[in-house]
């Protein structure tokens, strides 16, 4: 029950960071301005993903680091796409500055969290396999 708890956060996280980011780079559907969208759409999967880790980080769930890596690459591949389609040049651009890098460095986050699940798995993997055979 647990892995589905923490699978079901962070597929629940890939979807607002999907929304997310067709809204910020394609189609401007949601009726918010680009701080309250991250906030809530990129804020709230961010720790919607962190949750699903500390929830299922004991348990042997593959797709727990999966969906981590995806999650954690999408938020660095969408603050590439909005650098490269020319987003971020504002008048204040030291604010700018420090919101894509702190929005690439979360992201980072995500990854490491994957790969730290990875290296718990293979933990739990690796000690099954030493256990004495039972009588």
């Amino acid at each position: 029950m647990v892995k589905g708890i923490a699978a079901g956060l962070l597929v629940a996280s890939l979807i607002l960071l999907i929304i997310y980011g067709v809204d910020a780079l394609v189609v401007k559907f949601l009726p918010f301005n680009a701080s309250v969208r991250g906030s809530a759409f990129g804020g709230g999967a961010v720790v919607m993903s962190i949750i699903g880790f500390v929830i299922g980080r004991k348990e042997y769930t593959p797709i727990i680091s999966a969906l981590l890596f995806i999650n954690g690459g999408l938020i660095i591949a969408g603050m590439i796409g909005l650098i490269a389609k020319g987003e971020p040049a504002s008048e204040d651009s030291a604010r700018t500055i420090l919101t894509i890098g702190s929005t690439i460095t979360t992201g980072a986050v995500l990854i490491g969290l994957g790969t730290w699940k990875v290296a718990i798995d293979r933990s739990a993997v690796t000690a099954k396999g030493k256990e004495p055979a039972q009588k």
